[in-house]
């Protein structure tokens, strides 16, 4: 009997430990509410890819899947950006436009710039600020991958990892919903190319996402969204 009280107690502060985690928060949408995603060339691409058939993109699959409801779905993004190039143009291309939602992917070249976890986090942290004081929400995603397959002992690796890391903390530390992508690719991989193999997965050059790649992170970004 004690036993038992013992893993009924365990498995309720799993349950806590779940209910607390960004990953598991969501957001509920109503009519006339506008998401932008804001990120590098994996969401620019996510508009047009002349190797991802036009509308099979991660954005205008989510747009379809919620444009039922009156919600407005746009993207502002541009191949190699980092963190501080969105710091740049957050004012003029994100808030002017008066989102309810900004759901924010970037940091794989800010990983491959060299970007150290202590500055991605200021610098990170100072764009969510900004987007908060300017009356909009967020969601946060982890960055995703440089080559396909994962390796905890390989560089690039664990550059991203630690990427990773800071946004999940990010996250826990100012309440945010996180879509975290770079733990669903490795999942993915782990069933799905458990050889390691460096593309034709989730991408196409190891990288950029190809169709199924995209359908992939349009169901992790719709798992955010209560309607």
């Amino acid at each position: 009997m004690k036993a038992f009280h013992v893993l009924a107690a365990l498995a309720l502060l799993s349950f806590h430990a779940l209910a607390q985690s960004p990953a598991s928060w969501q957001v509920r949408l109503k009519k006339g509410d506008r998401i932008i995603f804001v990120g590098d060339s994996l969401t620019a691409l996510a508009i047009k890819d002349p190797n991802v058939p036009e509308g099979k993109g991660y954005v205008p699959l989510v747009r379809a899947a919620l444009k039922d409801s009156g919600v407005e779905v746009d993207a502002v993004a541009t191949g190699g950006h980092k963190v501080t190039d969105l710091l740049k143009r957050v004012d003029r291309d994100v808030l002017d436009r008066k989102p309810t939602y900004v759901v924010i992917q970037i940091g794989v070249n800010d990983a491959s710039a060299g970007v150290t976890p202590e500055l991605f986090r200021t610098q990170l942290t100072e764009l969510i600020e900004k987007l908060q004081q300017g009356g909009t929400q967020v969601i946060q995603c982890t960055c995703t991958c440089r080559i396909e397959g994962y390796d905890p002992d390989n560089a690039m690796d664990k550059k991203l990892d630690a990427l990773a890391e800071v946004a999940r903390l990010i996250a826990r530390e100012k309440q945010l919903p996180l879509v975290d992508l770079r733990r669903a690719f490795i999942e993915y991989w782990k069933t799905n190319n458990p050889e390691n193999k460096p593309k034709g997965f989730l991408t196409y050059d190891g990288n950029h996402w190809t169709e199924t790649g995209h359908q992939y992170v349009a169901e992790q970004m719709l798992k955010k969204f209560k309607l």
